[in-house]
């Protein structure tokens, strides 16, 4: 092995380095391959970890070779013209795989993220849902045969957000207290019309992180946060199974459940409220007059039938309340006649042509990201009444 440093000199530039040992190994007084010379070469210019592969120093090695061979040492003004525009290529080329180094190393540590987040989520309903399953008692259960039902939103949740201000407090404790101020209300309604099923729409379940004022304001993790509102959620389905004959639940995915803030990073399906269903139908498997449906269309959108109404059921984050009667018959190319929607977090209905649009409010009430944009509003939900003759017969607004 030759006495020639392997090191870079303090006043050597880039390229008089890789010039100096590729001409060595051309030369035979190193005995070192393009994959030796690659490692000395990110060893000593790459300190950012940004590191080339053997082929990238090659090629330099031979760029600068060319030159030297067309050219010699004799430069005249073009010539020189030409080695700036060969050097700024190389200099792009590098910028190029630092970028693409960096969006890999990007790739890598949100895919390593995110699987050791689904392993926690995963162990977390394992534990949570898998050895809790309750047993159901058919001697309890109160309905009676009718000629209605009921359809009972719980949209915009909003769990674990920690809320404080002039016109709302919103916990976990308050949340309770709603829960169970929304279910008496719900039984005043079905004594008064004698409602035989109910069809539970979960949309939104969790804060989670979309907003940094969310985030400041959540005094939970999400993981947290779904595994306390689904025990809340479970005690309500409970108390409805009683007093139901059938109690049908469904999901409508909100923004608010996404794995990540920012929405163009999240992939399509990647949202907390899809795991709703999984986790009721493991606490539920021992209950006939229970049932939990997986949206078979399209995840976002739960699509089912009560009496004699086709019913759809979104969040509403995709779709306006004025024009989502028409996407959606247009995008299902079939009758529909109820449409319920959230995200909007206020109770209303719209008629579009023999369709009615349902916007039920949210449980949460108005949080300071609310506020700072001079938005507010009531806790308030809608409950539907559906009767053979009527279809959508009337609709209560409940407030909190």
């Amino acid at each position: 092995m030759s006495s020639i440093n392997l090191n870079k000199a303090p006043n050597e530039s880039e390229l008089t380095y890789i010039n100096r040992l590729g001409t060595a190994k051309y030369e035979g007084l190193i005995d070192m391959t393009w994959q030796e010379l690659a490692d000395v070469f990110n060893k000593n210019l790459r300190e950012d970890g940004t590191w080339w592969n053997e082929s990238t120093y090659r090629k330099k090695y031979a760029s600068i070779r060319k030159i030297e061979e067309e050219f010699g040492n004799n430069y005249s003004s073009a010539d020189a013209d030409e080695l700036r525009d060969l050097r700024r290529e190389l200099e792009k080329e590098k910028v190029k795989l630092r970028d693409e180094r960096t969006a890999y190393n990007k790739l890598i540590r949100e895919e390593a993220r995110k699987e050791s987040f689904k392993e926690q989520f995963i162990h977390a309903i394992e534990n949570a849902a898998g050895q809790y399953a309750l047993d159901y008692n058919e001697m309890q259960n109160l309905a009676e045969v009718s000629d209605n039902d009921l359809l009972i939103p719980l949209t915009d949740i909003h769990a674990g957000i920690s809320i404080h201000n002039f016109w709302n407090d919103y916990d976990a404790d308050i949340l309770r207290d709603r829960l169970n101020h929304y279910l008496d209300r719900i039984f005043e309604i079905q004594q008064r019309h004698h409602s035989q099923n109910a069809y539970v729409v979960i949309s939104e379940a969790i804060s989670g992180s979309i907003h940094p004022l969310i985030r400041i304001q959540n005094n939970q993790d999400v993981i947290d946060q779904f595994l306390m509102v689904m025990n809340y959620i479970t005690d309500f389905i409970q108390a409805l199974s009683v007093r139901f004959q059938h109690v049908y639940i469904y999901v409508a995915p909100g923004n608010h459940s996404r794995l990540t803030a920012k929405k163009e990073e999240n992939l399509e399906h990647e949202n907390l409220d899809n795991l709703i269903i999984p986790f009721l139908k493991q606490i539920f498997q021992n209950y006939k007059n229970v049932h939990a449906y997986t949206n078979d269309i399209e995840q976002s959108m739960a699509l089912f039938a009560i009496r004699n109404i086709n019913v759809c059921a979104v969040h509403g984050d995709k779709d306006s309340f004025e024009n989502v009667a028409d996407r959606i018959s247009k995008l299902l190319k079939m009758r529909i006649d109820l449409i319920l929607v959230g995200h909007l977090h206020t109770n209303g209905l719209k008629t579009t042509g023999d369709c009615k649009v349902v916007q039920s409010g949210c449980l949460s009430g108005s949080d300071e990201y609310a506020i700072n944009h001079r938005l507010r509003n009531r806790p308030e939900q809608t409950v539907c009444v559906i009767s053979d003759t009527e279809g959508l017969d009337c609709i209560y607004d409940i407030k909190f």
